[in-house]
């Protein structure tokens, strides 16, 4: 079986949120399908704002932390990019997080998208949009996505939901309709990346990378 390595992104500006335990729940399905799952959580990086002379320069960024994360991103064979829903639309976190990346940064990945809605599901038009931000990033966001709504996840919300990649103590239930989906949602990102992998893409290219998980939890 071919390996591939995955890096979920949680895109929510709060702590322990729904967007990060829905991301960390499809990462934890997708290393039984034999991936190397990390989780950069945006709330927790510090990632600095982007900016035009960064997104035109030839020259690595100049701080660290934005390093790390394109690092990590160009390390990846797959993605999984998670959002809430603000005014029918993706968060600005992770639209700064994107446009700290070269245009070239999903080339021969693919791409799973995910997003949490507060209310009653409206949250497909997120990943509408992000759809559009992976293809002019050179990316192939897989057909499946997969949107929740706080009633979709169980467990004790109080207390700190930081730490490692389990994503605390709030889950999605599986039990409910939605882990389904994100069970089908994991199989298609990681026969879609083995299919790309075996055409010579982008894991094999990656050898030799600083894997950039610096600063990245796993």
């Amino acid at each position: 079986m071919i390996r591939f390595r995955t890096l979920c992104v949680a895109g929510s500006p709060a702590r322990g949120s729904h967007t990060r335990a829905l991301v960390a729940h499809v990462g934890r399905l997708l290393e039984r399908r034999g991936s190397e799952t990390s989780l950069a959580d945006l709330a927790e990086l510090g990632l600095p704002p982007s900016h035009p002379d960064h997104y035109w320069s030839a020259e690595p960024h100049p701080v660290a932390r934005a390093r790390e994360f394109i690092d990590a991103v160009r390390a990846s064979d797959a993605l999984v990019l998670g959002t809430p829903v603000y005014h029918s639309g993706y968060s600005g976190l992770l639209k700064s997080a994107v446009d700290l990346l070269p245009r070239d940064a999903f080339e021969g990945r693919a791409v799973a998208l995910v997003s949490h809605a507060g209310g009653p599901r409206g949250s497909a038009g997120a990943c509408e949009q992000l759809r559009q931000v992976v293809k002019a990033l050179g990316g192939w966001a897989v057909p499946l996505q997969v949107s929740t709504v706080t009633a979709d996840f169980t467990g004790d919300t109080t207390g700190d939901l930081a730490g490692d990649f389990t994503g605390g103590r709030r889950t999605l239930d599986e039990a409910g309709p939605v882990h389904a989906r994100c069970e089908e949602l994991a199989d298609q990102l990681a026969a879609f990346t083995r299919a790309m992998r075996g055409a010579g893409a982008p894991g094999d290219r990656a050898e030799g990378r600083a894997n950039g998980r610096a600063g990245v939890a796993a």
